[in-house]
């Protein structure tokens, strides 16, 4: 049995093995993936776990899926989550802000989805936002302007070890771990 299951997308996927304190993680999260393939994913195939992070939303939007699309499939998949894995805690990272979505134009339409996916989490699920701590700095980016860099991944594990840890202790209502 594993502490936290992550999936989602190479945000996640090139995290790799996660040093949050001695949480015990797996990682399946897979490249280019949208929202909408995880929709479609066979859940079955997740290893047990008493939490699941999910982080996708982004890829979307290089695909032209529009702001409802995407929160109706965040929120979709993660109801699908909570009724596959009734006992598993229910996580969303935030979809990041970074200088590839800046030069896109998307920054505001991101900070409209986050919003709404925190509101749908309210209560339910758990939602993390972890834009201010990468706070679409390039230095946290590799030339991609999208991916983050080993030193960006360092930082989120010494940010996030405390908070996750947390997390990771409670098995019963949703908790903010943010101010929205």
């Amino acid at each position: 049995m594993f502490d936290i299951t992550m999936i989602g997308s190479s945000i996640f996927e090139f995290w790799g093995q996660p040093k949050w304190g001695q949480l015990r993680i797996s990682n399946c999260a897979v490249r280019s993936t949208q929202s909408e393939d995880w929709l479609n994913y066979d859940l079955t195939n997740l290893p047990a776990s008493n939490h699941i992070l999910v982080y996708c939303g982004s890829n979307d939007l290089i695909f032209d899926k529009s702001a409802t699309q995407i929160i109706g499939n965040v929120c979709t998949l993660l109801d699908k989550l909570a009724e596959h894995f009734p006992n598993a805690r229910l996580g969303y990272f935030s979809i990041m802000l970074c200088p590839q979505k800046s030069q896109a134009k998307q920054l505001q339409i991101i900070n409209d989805i986050n919003q709404q996916i925190a509101n749908y989490c309210h209560y339910k699920y758990d939602y993390f936002d972890f834009n201010d701590f990468i706070d679409n700095d390039d230095k946290w980016f590799v030339e991609d302007g999208l991916h983050l860099t080993e030193q960006a991944y360092t930082m989120l594990n010494e940010k996030l070890t405390p908070i996750l840890t947390q997390w990771a202790k409670q098995n019963s209502k949703a908790t903010k771990f943010n101010d929205n």
